[in-house]
């Protein structure tokens, strides 16, 4: 073009997880105006850096931009669709030669960790052998992803990067910072090859041209969580035809993120190891913890207790091994060892229950994303979904199991739902929000919960690969050595009980951020946890803790009235003194006088799954909004557990009791309405 015309370009840029696409106006050869036409960015951080890409462009008229902090996948795929543009403008084709010299790379790339649950970042390693002047192989013998996540996500780019050649790959979907970790390092190792990455990065991919296919199965789930693969699994057991869809390329669900506890009373393996308890014991402890609960439901409490033993039985049938019974908290009413763990945690669950699955004949479909139910008249008749390939599917079944999890994946949800959350630090689970969409189709009853399901502990994404000695008020790390402290200043509960009794009390007195008070005895038996909390911020940019020669000065950093702290501090070492907590039973133990200096560590909202959902009978069907079962339409796991779950949650392992027990009863309900149809 002349450099006086006036011409609107569209640009292309890989982002975080896909295209970003520019609408990109030249005048003389320079770009007068960028707008964003699409893009599918991480909300939290992508999707807010586009706005301020977009108007440093529109300032500074230039093909290239200064990156967002934080946001750097982001910032290149914005910057890569200015070049798009600018090679248009300039009659320019993207190279796609390049020569690499033979031989075998190592390189290491930042990706995914889980550490107690929660995100970090880690490191793995890539080797990368180029034979030919082509990628020859790929290898990646240590990293920190989840195997049935990142391990899955290395294997299937493997195959696709070596096929084509190319880096020009989407990133696996439910995979994404594994991918794109994975791809980085390929362009290093490249490189380092002496090559150009984005050679192998301009190699165009076949198109797949969409097909449409109808297909007939009994009983579809959704969701290849512990909820769709319990259903799955029973449904074929009792001789159904069964289709399991999940829209993720892994298996990304929060139980593979679990950390390995099945609740359950009456057991098998309580018998072989001894331990005494019974359902009625196990739904008496659960009625203590939740039977103020305005939500929650004795009857399906009822039926999660009674339905324990079987389920842990079920699972063991279908080839799990347990490692442990432990008991959640060393004070009652979670004093009995009834939580079943797993040696490889939720990996080893999942791992498991692929091979039962696939043995009995399910149908498993990885990238395969329901968007629609099929209602006819009032009865749920299947669904409406796309592979990741863009192939249309349309599912004849009797039956249909929701099993895709909650909705903490979906900010603009968790901020509807939940306007009081205000604190969140770090929020983890799966589910998209795709539930609420299809209750919302079929017209469904949702109970609404006012909060996550979240606690107040010392945690942050900000602290990178470091982690701490351990963690006040953590579920499975805790630091019992520490004074706990809502927003005014009280002790609400033992520090050495489970944490969701301080959760609950501090939630219900109206404060959306807790706090750990301690002493230089105990700064110094926690060194690491001690520097982080002084070096580093949350993610409302606040210091995480504060070192101060006074508790009024400690109380002033945080907002709290410093007398009443003062108080609380007074009482608590007057009890240190005494070796005996009168106020709360704490073990004598972890009673450390506070002495100066004077440490505070913020204790902001920690989120792990969400309550809000479809409410469901005893045999999982979803309700309309007149308590009657929507033909055809089942719901278990995070998408559906408003009834047995509240704020003071029980402990590990009950969110997958959860899924279990309720998947197996959707399933046995729908073969037998099925047998009779038959």
């Amino acid at each position: 073009m002349s450099k006086s015309e006036v011409k609107t370009f569209v640009g292309h840029g890989k982002g975080f997880k896909d295209d970003i696409v520019l609408n990109v106006t030249i005048e003389d050869g320079h770009p007068t105006e960028v707008a964003l036409v699409s893009s599918n960015e991480s909300p939290e951080v992508g999707e807010k850096a586009l706005p301020e890409l977009v108007a440093t462009a529109n300032q500074n008229k230039q093909f290239k931009v200064d990156g967002v902090s934080g946001a750097s996948h982001t910032s290149d795929g914005f910057n890569a669709a200015l070049k798009d543009v600018e090679n248009q403008v300039n009659g320019v084709q993207p190279t796609t030669v390049t020569n690499v010299k033979d031989g075998t790379y190592v390189v290491n790339f930042d990706s995914f960790v889980e550490n107690q649950g929660l995100p970090g970042k880690g490191k793995d390693t890539l080797v990368v052998t180029f034979k030919d002047n082509q990628i020859h192989d790929l290898q990646v013998p240590d990293y920190t992803d989840t195997p049935v996540i990142g391990g899955m996500a290395f294997d299937l780019l493997k195959k696709q990067v070596i096929d084509h050649q190319s880096t020009a790959v989407d990133a696996i979907t439910s995979a994404t910072v594994s991918s794109q970790g994975f791809l980085s390092g390929i362009a290093q190792a490249v490189t380092a090859a002496g090559g150009d990455a984005d050679a192998f990065a301009s190699r165009k991919l076949p198109v797949h041209k969409p097909e449409h296919r109808e297909l007939t199965t009994d009983i579809v789930a959704i969701g290849a969580g512990l909820a769709g693969f319990s259903a799955a699994l029973e449904a074929a057991q009792d001789g159904a035809k069964v289709m399991l869809l999940e829209a993720g390329q892994t298996y990304s669900s929060s139980t593979t993120r679990a950390q390995g506890f099945i609740m359950g009373a009456d057991t098998p393996e309580q018998k072989r190891r001894g331990i005494q308890d019974s359902a009625d014991h196990f739904y008496k402890d659960l009625m203590t913890v939740y039977g103020d609960e305005p939500n929650i439901e004795p009857k399906l409490l009822r039926k999660l207790a009674d339905e324990s033993g079987d389920y842990i039985k079920f699972l063991e049938d279908q080839g799990l091994k347990w490692d442990k019974v432990v008991n959640i908290a060393p004070k009652e009413p979670r004093l009995t060892k009834r939580a079943h763990t797993i040696k490889g945690m939720g990996t080893t669950l999942i791992n498991t229950l692929v091979k039962a699955t696939r043995e009995k004949g399910v149908d498993l479909r990885l990238g395969t994303k329901v968007d629609d139910l099929i209602i006819e008249d009032g009865v749920v008749k299947g669904v409406e979904a796309t592979t990741v390939a863009g192939d249309k599917l349309t599912i004849h079944a009797s039956a249909v199991l929701v099993g895709t999890g909650s909705y903490t994946m979906n900010c603009e949800m968790v901020k509807k739902l939940n306007p009081r959350m205000t604190n969140i630090d770090v929020i983890v689970g799966n589910g998209d929000g795709s539930a609420m969409k299809f209750f919302d189709q079929a017209g469904a009853k949702i109970v609404d919960v006012p909060y996550l399901q979240f606690m107040y502990y010392f945690y942050g994404v900000s602290w990178g690969d470091r982690f701490p000695e351990a963690i006040p008020e953590s579920p499975t790390l805790p630091n019992y050595d520490v004074l706990s402290v809502d927003g005014g200043g009280q002790r609400l509960a033992s520090e050495d009980d489970f944490t969701f009794e301080f959760t609950k009390r501090c939630w219900y007195n109206g404060y959306d951020e807790g706090y750990a008070v301690y002493g230089q005895k105990v700064a110094d038996k926690y060194p690491v946890m001690t520097d982080i909390g002084l070096t580093t911020k949350t993610a409302h940019d606040k210091p995480f803790g504060y070192k101060e020669t006074s508790i009024a000065k400690l109380a002033e950093d945080v907002g709290i009235d410093p007398d009443k702290l003062q108080a609380t501090v007074d009482r608590y070492n007057q009890l240190c003194d005494q070796h005996e907590d009168l106020d709360f039973g704490k073990n004598p133990d972890n009673m450390i006088k506070i002495t100066a200096p004077y440490y505070i560590l913020r204790m902001p909202q920690i989120c792990t799954d969400a309550y809000t959902g479809a409410k469901i009978n005893e045999n999982a069907q979803v309700l309309d909004k007149q308590d009657q079962p929507i033909p055809g339409l089942y719901a278990a796991g995070s998408c559906a557990d408003s009834g047995v779950m509240g704020i003071d949650y029980y402990g590990d392992g009950m969110s997958l009791l959860n899924c279990g027990v309720f998947g197996r009863a959707a399933a046995k309900d729908a073969v037998a309405k099925l047998t009779k149809v038959h």
